[in-house]
C-alpha cells in the first residue's frame, strides 16, 4: 500500500512540474526552471531586487546556473564579493600550464604559459666566501672557477651542482656582477671576461676597469649576455682579459657582491 502511495505522489509531482515547468524552493514566484530563494525574501509577484537575488540560486531554460543573480549569462554566473574559492588545488607546471585571467566582465580565460608569454623566471647565484689571489699568476686568456652558491631557483628544469649549471632549452639573459680589489705595483687596469654558453660552444664578453696603482683599490663590473640555448651545461668561470696590465699576485674577489643572475625569458 505504501509503495502505491509513493508512486501516486511521484505521478502527481511529475504532473505538477510538467504543468508549471518551473520549480521554486522557498519561493512561490520562481524566475527560472529551478529557483532557490535562500533567505525566503523574494516577492510573491514580480522580479526580485538585487538585494533579494543575492541569496538565490537559479537554473534557467538554457541550463545556465546563476548564483546571486537570476539572469545568468554563462553556464555558471556568480554575482558576489569574492565569488569563487577553490580549496585543495595542486601545484601546476609553469612550463606547460596556461595562466588564467579575468576579462572586464569577470569571465575567466587562459592566455598561454609563462614561456609563451616570455615572463622572466629567475635563478640567483652568489659567491659566499672571498676568493683571495683569484687568477694568481695566470696569463691573459686563463680562467678560474667561481664557486658560487645557489640562492634562488625558479626556472623549471634548471639544476646546479659542483659549479655546473644544467640549462633546459630556452632563451636566457645572464648578468655576472663582480667586485674585487688589487694592490699590485704597476696594476692600473684590470680586464676580465666570461665565456657565456652558446649552442655548442661559447661567446666571450670582456669587462675592463681602471684603478689606482700600488694601493688597495676596489674595482668591479657587470657583464650581461642574452641568448637562446638548447639543453646543455655550463661552468661558472671568470677569466683574465688581454687589455689589462695586472700580473703576478691575483685580485681578491669579494664575497656577497659577486653574483650571477639568470632570467629565463621564454622558449
Amino acid at each position: 500500500m505504501k509503495i502505491r502511495k509513493h508512486y501516486l505522489f511521484l505521478l502527481l509531482l511529475s504532473a505538477y512540474v510538467g504543468t508549471y515547468a518551473q520549480v521554486g524552493v522557498n519561493t512561490v514566484n520562481p524566475q527560472g526552471v529551478f529557483h532557490v530563494d535562500g533567505a525566503k525574501d523574494n516577492p510573491a509577484t514580480g522580479t526580485p531586487t538585487a538585494t533579494q537575488q543575492a541569496n538565490d540560486v537559479l537554473v534557467d531554460a538554457s541550463g545556465n546556473v546563476g548564483v546571486g543573480t537570476i539572469t545568468p549569462s554563462n553556464k555558471v554566473h556568480i554575482n558576489a564579493a569574492n565569488p569563487l574559492r577553490l580549496q585543495g588545488l595542486t601545484a601546476g607546471n609553469s612550463s606547460t600550464d596556461p595562466l588564467v585571467v579575468a576579462d572586464a566582465n569577470g569571465v575567466l580565460k587562459t592566455i598561454g604559459t609563462l614561456s609563451v608569454l616570455s615572463v622572466p623566471t629567475p635563478a640567483i647565484f652568489r659567491l659566499e666566501t672571498t676568493q683571495t689571489n683569484f687568477l694568481n699568476g695566470m696569463a691573459a686568456g686563463a680562467q678560474q672557477a667561481v664557486p658560487m652558491s645557489l640562492v634562488k631557483n625558479s626556472i623549471p628544469g634548471l639544476t646546479y651542482s659542483g659549479n655546473t649549471i644544467s640549462f633546459p632549452a630556452g632563451t636566457y639573459q645572464m648578468t655576472f656582477v663582480y667586485e674585487a680589489s688589487h694592490n699590485n705595483t704597476g696594476c692600473t687596469i684590470s680586464s676580465y671576461f666570461i665565456d657565456f654558453p652558446l649552442n655548442t660552444g661559447s661567446t666571450r664578453i670582456h669587462n675592463t676597469a681602471s684603478h689606482n696603482e700600488g694601493v688597495l683599490s676596489n674595482h668591479g663590473g657587470t657583464i650581461t649576455y642574452a641568448t637562446a640555448l638548447p639543453a646543455r651545461t655550463w661552468n661558472i668561470q671568470l677569466g683574465r682579459g688581454q687589455s689589462g696590465n695586472c700580473t703576478g699576485t691575483g685580485m681578491n674577489l669579494a664575497a656577497n657582491s659577486t653574483q650571477l643572475l639568470i632570467f629565463r625569458i621564454g622558449d
